[in-house]
């Protein structure tokens, strides 16, 4: 687990909830600053799951085509069978320890687990998950 920055040559994949807690203007400051800096240094990765759930809230066509044009700047990783065969090891025994969690937040720790990625999130589920799975990650929840 990361608890500070992460290594240079780590690329990050950022969950839903990390970039919606960045778009707010009271958002997390160091989740913000982190993500700026990652940006800048081309290290944020993507996956179809975050840019549907992003841009389905989007509110207006100026906002969906703006954030829709930052997102198809950054590099794509699918959701591939070797990512639903670690899924579905994950939740059978996350769910054997008792561990009930959302489908999409296993699938995205066993995308970050099948590519060596450090999951950026403000999710307490994920913080479980990535912790449960041995995922690299760092949250920015508070406590």
């Amino acid at each position: 687990m990361i608890s500070g920055k992460c290594a240079m040559s780590d690329k990050l994949l950022v969950d839903t909830s990390a970039w919606i807690a960045s778009f707010r203007d009271t958002g997390n400051q160091k989740l913000k600053e982190a993500l700026r800096d990652a940006l800048d240094l081309d290290r944020v990765v993507t996956t179809n799951i975050v840019v549907l759930e992003l841009l389905q809230g989007c509110k207006t066509t100026k906002e969906y085509d703006a954030l829709e044009s930052l997102l198809e700047a950054l590099p794509l990783y699918p959701v591939a069978e070797r990512t639903w065969a670690i899924a579905y090891e994950a939740g059978f025994s996350l769910r054997r320890k008792g561990i009930t969690v959302p489908t999409i937040d296993i699938l995205m720790c066993s995308l970050a687990k099948e590519h060596g990625l450090t999951l950026f999130h403000h999710d307490h589920h994920l913080k479980t998950i990535s912790r449960a799975m041995s995922v690299e990650a760092r949250d920015f929840l508070k406590g």
